[in-house]
């Protein structure tokens, strides 16, 4: 008999979607997820230990103990996978014997003797999607799983699947930061430019900007000398703020005259009320 490729599963459309999200795929995050492989090779003793992202097209490897490969980025045809099956459930997927398995047993890996044992395991997310796999494999005989150990990978495939949703919830809000930040300093200078953009932001996280750099940020004001450097005047400090990017103690501000006597009124109104 042939190998018979796992269905699609029903959600695919919005799995693959939400694997799209991550921003995993063919970024360099090895060594983030290593870590969980080789502590499931040594909680099992399994030979290889392979986690991976399933996109709507293949199975990408992010990140493998084991097997033996060097290869960055590899993707495969997910319609060859083992891995596939997996996708389809919530719960692992153990098969210590494929050679015996009525659909395994086809595959032409274990044909060829290649694989004996396979035990994978959905990476789930928040929504209770399968982004991927992480799959524990070996190769010279046919090993066991005691159910306790099952329990622990399960919990460590728990942990990094948490990860991967921290990991995108931070790129989303920090793509919306960037998007309102762009929308307000637009909004409030509508002769700047993406360059002039970028300068204020530098000057908001206390980088040097040459007087040339900085001349749209000063003749609108935002930024003012202050000896031999540029900071960010009160008009500077307030769009700052209402960009969102107030995350540290406003930078030095140099305020004269009626500037400095308003700032000063305006706090003992607020003292005042409370």
């Amino acid at each position: 008999m042939e190998w018979t490729p796992a269905p699609t599963p029903i959600n695919e459309s919005r799995r693959a979607k939400a694997v799209a999200k991550t921003g995993i795929i063919d970024t360099d995050q090895v060594k983030l997820f290593d870590i969980y492989c080789e502590i499931a090779k040594d909680l099992t003793g399994y030979e290889a230990a392979v986690f991976s992202l399933f996109d709507a097209k293949d199975q990408c490897v992010i990140s493998e103990i084991g097997t033996g490969s060097t290869g960055m980025h590899r993707k495969g045809d997910k319609a060859e996978s083992i891995c596939s099956y997996v996708l389809l459930e919530t719960s692992p997927l153990l098969v210590f014997d494929l050679a015996a398995h009525d659909t395994f047993k086809n595959h032409p890996n274990v044909k060829a003797g290649l694989c004996k044992s396979y035990t994978g395991f959905p990476v789930l997310n928040k929504e209770n999607y399968a982004l991927g796999t992480f799959c524990l494999l070996n190769f010279s005989e046919i090993k066991e799983i005691s159910s306790e150990k099952v329990l622990l990978i399960e919990k460590l495939i728990s942990r990094a699947a948490h990860q991967i949703d921290t990991q995108t919830e931070q790129k989303e809000l920090t793509s919306q930061k960037i998007s309102t930040s762009i929308d307000v300093f637009s909004e409030n200078n509508t002769d700047a430019s993406l360059n002039d953009f970028k300068h204020f932001i530098d000057l908001c996280s206390g980088l040097p900007l040459s007087d040339k750099a900085a001349s749209e940020l000063l003749r609108n004001d935002l930024c003012v000398r202050d000896n031999s450097s540029l900071i960010l005047s009160l008009k500077g400090n307030e769009l700052q703020e209402k960009m969102g990017l107030q995350t540290k103690i406003l930078n030095k501000i140099k305020i004269e005259g009626d500037a400095a006597n308003k700032m000063v009124d305006s706090m003992l109104d607020k003292l005042g009320a409370l």
